[in-house]
């Protein structure tokens, strides 16, 4: 059985998540001739409140180039009506509003598995302990819980959609 190589975003997604997670020291992966070592220099000075910052060295070897395809002009077309991914602004939040956004980047799930009821919908009451969704980086799930007592009032990205370090996931209206 043969691996692909990951490309640079999904290296880029290792890192991040090491950064992360504070249980991580070091990490080694091989994927045939690509090689990411990822470690956290241990020994830092009393007055460091931070973790250490993480670096990753991946030699990446050349691959031929894919040979040329033509492709299509694009195609103007009208946004969706019924689309649920919604631009968003921090600034629009009211007072009582929260905002949860990505821990990481990663893959987006509504749901605990294909085909399942997603964790919460717009509307729906949740506890601090509550699963808002999953965000996997790497196969690596990820629970993402709400932190607040509330109600869901929006969820601004699609199911299996790429997110960002830090992007909006959704708004939970404070009780009380």
């Amino acid at each position: 059985m043969s691996l692909n190589p990951p490309d640079i975003a999904e290296l880029k997604a290792i890192v991040d998540w090491a950064n992360l997670t504070q249980d991580v020291r070091e990490l080694s992966l091989k994927f045939g001739d690509v090689e990411l070592f990822v470690s956290r220099d241990q020994q830092q000075p009393a007055s460091a409140s931070a973790p250490a910052p993480v670096s990753a060295v991946a030699p990446v070897v050349a691959t031929p180039a894919p040979a040329p395809v033509a492709v299509p002009a694009p195609v103007e077309t009208a946004p969706l009506a019924n689309s649920r991914t919604v631009p968003f602004s921090a600034d629009a939040l009211a007072s009582d509003e929260v905002l949860i956004k990505a821990p990481m980047v990663g893959i987006f799930y509504a749901a605990p598995k294909p085909g399942a009821p997603n964790f919460v919908s717009v509307g729906d009451s949740v506890t601090p302990e509550s699963v808002l969704c999953i965000v996997e980086v790497m196969k690596l799930m990820s629970n993402i819980e709400a932190q607040v007592e509330g109600t869901v009032v929006r969820i601004l990205v699609e199911n299996e959609q790429a997110v960002e370090f830090g992007q909006p996931l959704m708004v939970i209206k404070r009780d009380g």
